[in-house]
């Protein structure tokens, strides 16, 4: 009886392994993903840095003004003026402490740029002139600069007799102040926060308002900045 011949079964067949340095599909995407989001990151970058340089820088701020070596009186009872304050710039003020009116306003307008600086350091100081020499002791000064929270070694409240004063306010600061009879009512002086220098150089005037601050703190940085 003949036999049915026998099927060979062979062994089956290996799948065939990828080509060395070949992706797989999901490696192949993976790579592709990667190069869009560079390309979207560099893209990013190239536009935001041809933004800044074209936006357009503003105007340096002016030199109004050179203001004379002066040394007063602090509210230490130390010498203070220009040798200390050489290499900083700082906000100056008028006042005087019996003032019943404009003087809180504007001490209180200190006092916020005073907050507001904090992140400029020792590059920026603040200087109070009181007009009312005769009355404004240190003792005064002191208490009155503890009555706005001034940081002594940041806010500085100066006196000096009457001459000393009108040359540093209305010869350098060009500035009105003065006494007429009458009381404390009749003593007079400008409202105007002033921006100085690192060179002792009137850089700007400003209302003693919450926007006349802020505004002041911005240029008192710009002007440490270009100092760096």
């Amino acid at each position: 009886m003949a036999h049915a011949p026998e099927l060979a079964l062979g062994t089956p067949a290996a799948a065939t392994p990828p080509v060395d340095g070949g992706d797989t599909p999901g490696a192949a995407g993976r790579r592709l993903r990667a190069l869009v989001l560079v390309v979207a990151v560099l893209t990013f970058a190239l536009s935001v840095g041809a933004a800044l340089l074209l936006r357009p820088r503003a105007p340096p701020l002016e030199v109004l003004g050179q203001l004379p070596v002066y040394r007063l009186e602090d509210q230490r009872g130390q010498a203070f003026g220009t040798d200390e304050l050489r290499g900083k710039v700082y906000a100056a003020a008028f006042f005087f402490t019996s003032c019943p009116t404009v003087c809180p306003r504007i001490s209180s307008a200190m006092a916020a740029v005073q907050a507001r600086s904090e992140g400029l350091g020792e590059a920026f100081h603040l200087v109070s002139f009181t007009v009312d020499p005769d009355n404004d002791t240190v003792e005064v000064l002191a208490d009155y600069g503890r009555e706005y929270r001034a940081d002594p070694a940041r806010w500085t409240f100066l006196r000096g007799d009457q001459p000393a004063l009108m040359r540093v306010v209305v010869d350098g600061f060009k500035l009105a102040m003065g006494k007429e009879p009458g009381g404390p009512s009749a003593i007079f002086h400008s409202e105007k926060l002033v921006l100085v220098d690192q060179g002792g150089r009137i850089r700007g005037y400003y209302e003693a308002t919450d926007a006349g601050g802020e505004a002041l703190v911005g240029a008192a940085a710009r002007l440490v900045d270009e100092a760096e």
